[in-house]
């Protein structure tokens, strides 16, 4: 352990809390004055932040309980939800669910981000509160920091910047090929059918048979995993964490199990998931069975699941189930009849297969990334918890 005195943040950084303009008085808003809220940190990429969606006037900071921050203020969400970081990049101000910290000269504000990064799961416990849970300015100013020499507080800051800008370029790559993975159906054969040079098809042209998923009811532990609609994920792969299992005679065996190339389709979801379709694959013996909410589709000799899936999976295919399904008790459904009815561009079965040879090489791709982005989160975690420690 490192023995690098233990302050109160209270004591190297200034905490100020934000406030709100009236949104009913025009004036206070739409001026020169960046103003942000949780969520704007929330869906911001880098750790250093300029501005959120909205901006207040000179008039609405003077009328408010809010404060104008200046650059390098660590900004700190303190409620709804604890815990999410920025550092402003210019002059700032917050709403109130904001416990800000102005650093001193003996504090880095980079290094203090990634403490409060680092922190979140142990400071998300100081919030009180009934209604939702909230850490005061007193709380803020009393949070434990080990506290190096301000070129060692660089060096560590300079080290985990490196490893989150390392991260953030793989979740971009990642982004672009899942981007152009789902977009290489649309611009293919959702567009050739839409401009008439291919002709449409239905779902049924491609498949052989179709099986309603087992009603028996899951249970913690027992012989036979059973997929339900949560395995199956919205961008079309099937996960196979949180399993639950059944207990099947041979009959049942014959009609609920899985082989490799069966179509998933989620019948009844909400209006937003339903729809959600992917190829089963194992590589085991094991057998699987599936749910009650669940369609298994079997293609024909003619056809490739990963061409029905990428149809499926693509914004046409999931646009065109949004229109389709049919709203029951808050729910939506699309039955196994309707299923086989829905559109689908024409296609050859060499056509098929090369769609499906593309999204061979397009799930390579993803898992590489995917590897190396758990490589480095890993790195990072233990980078981060050296680092604090005075091991690094």
């Amino acid at each position: 352990m490192s023995e690098w005195p233990m302050v109160k943040l209270g004591e190297v950084a200034r905490v100020v809390a934000g406030g709100t303009p009236k949104t009913s008085v025009w004036e206070y808003w739409d001026g020169d004055i960046p103003w942000v809220t949780p969520k704007d940190l929330a869906l911001s990429e880098s750790l250093w932040i300029n501005a959120g969606e909205r901006f207040i006037t000179d008039y609405g900071l003077a009328k408010s309980a809010a404060a104008l921050l200046p650059r390098g203020t660590v900004l700190w969400s303190s409620r709804a939800p604890i815990g999410l970081v920025a550092i402003a990049n210019n002059q700032i101000a917050t709403n109130q669910g904001f416990k800000s910290f102005v650093p001193g000269g003996e504090l880095d504000s980079e290094y203090l981000a990634y403490f409060l990064i680092h922190q979140r799961p142990i400071l998300e416990m100081m919030g009180v509160g009934a209604t939702f849970k909230e850490v005061s300015a007193k709380r803020a100013a009393e949070i434990m920091v080990p506290l190096p020499p301000l070129g060692e507080q660089k060096r560590i800051a300079e080290i985990l910047g490196g490893v989150s800008k390392a991260i953030h370029a793989v979740e971009q790559q990642l982004q672009l090929v899942e981007s152009a993975c789902v977009n290489s159906f649309e611009r293919k054969f959702n567009l050739e059918m839409q401009n008439g040079v291919r002709d449409a098809s239905s779902i049924a042209d491609f498949i052989a048979s179709t099986q309603y998923g087992t009603s028996k009811k899951a249970k913690e532990d027992g012989d036979i995993p059973i997929l339900r609609m949560g395995n199956v994920t919205y961008s079309g792969k099937i996960n196979m964490t949180d399993l639950k299992y059944i207990d099947l005679d041979e009959r049942e065996l014959e009609k609920f199990s899985l082989k490799n190339g069966d179509l998933l389709f989620n019948r009844t979801n909400s209006a937003e998931l339903v729809g959600k379709t992917a190829v089963f694959e194992s590589f085991s013996d094991q057998i699987i069975s599936y749910a009650g909410y669940l369609v298994r589709a079997r293609v024909n000799a003619d056809s490739n699941p990963y061409y029905v899936s990428g149809y499926l999976n693509s914004p046409s295919g999931k646009a065109q189930l949004r229109l389709r399904a049919k709203a029951i008790v808050g729910m939506a459904n699309i039955n196994a009849r309707e299923f086989l009815s829905l559109e689908i561009p024409a296609a050859t079965k060499e056509e098929q297969e090369e769609f499906a040879h593309l999204f061979e090489k397009c799930e390579k791709i993803r898992h590489l990334l995917h590897r190396k982005l758990s490589l480095l989160q890993e790195l990072q975690k233990s980078l981060t918890t050296r680092a604090f420690a005075g091991l690094l």
